[in-house]
């Protein structure tokens, strides 16, 4: 488990941090856990990417024709922490999705490290696509002003009791400020878990005069 070197085989500790971070991950994840069971992985693949600490993974071909979506976008399940026993801190956790299926991940802040499965914090987990529709999405209801307000890398869809939410800037803690298509705003909390219309403008609430 001490850092990662030229190998194939996949450690049962990369599964198992894996799963422990889909389970405490959104319910729209845990569909991710069917085909890790299932036995999709058959090996890593280290160094092939530019991403610092990324490892890849390579499939079983007839698991993986069972859940390719060849029209579900690129993204990455972000903010997530996991403890490495030698450094005695938390590490960046990222997981990669291609196609509907997860297709590596990232640790970052340690070139060697052993990792506590059980020692996981998502509190601050975010999903983020690498194109940015759902900015675009969100710019086409917003007046040219107030598009200039807004960092489009801050922008992403969450969903939340069957309503789409675009969030817009973090406060603390995993809770953030969101806007619906109707340009109302919100502020969403997760403790206690709570979506609060607030009556502000947008430039108000970014702090822009």
């Amino acid at each position: 488990m001490f850092g990662l070197f030229k190998r194939t085989k996949i450690e049962s500790w990369e599964i198992a941090v894996l799963v422990n971070v889909l389970q405490k991950s959104p319910p729209e994840f845990h569909l991710h856990l069917t085909y890790i069971n299932e036995g999709l992985f058959k090996r890593v693949q280290v160094g092939l990417s530019d991403i610092p600490g990324y490892v890849g993974f390579s499939y079983n071909p007839e698991i993986y024709d069972k859940f390719y979506q060849p029209d579900d976008r690129d993204c990455r399940l972000e903010g997530v922490v996991v403890f490495d026993t030698i450094s005695k801190k938390y590490l960046d956790y990222i997981i990669y999705f291609s196609y509907g299926v997860i297709n590596g991940y990232s640790i970052a802040g340690a070139k060697k490290f052993k990792i506590d499965p059980q020692k996981i914090d998502t509190s601050n987990i975010k999903l983020k696509f690498w194109d940015n529709i759902d900015f675009n999405r969100l710019e086409s209801v917003l007046t040219p002003n107030e598009v200039d307000l807004i960092n489009p890398s801050d922008v992403y869809v969450i969903v939340l009791d069957g309503k789409e939410y675009f969030h817009i800037t973090d406060i603390e803690d995993g809770d953030f400020y969101a806007m619906d298509e109707e340009k109302k705003i919100y502020k969403i909390t997760h403790d206690p878990y709570r979506i609060e219309k607030i009556d502000i403008s947008l430039a108000d609430l970014l702090g822009i005069d």
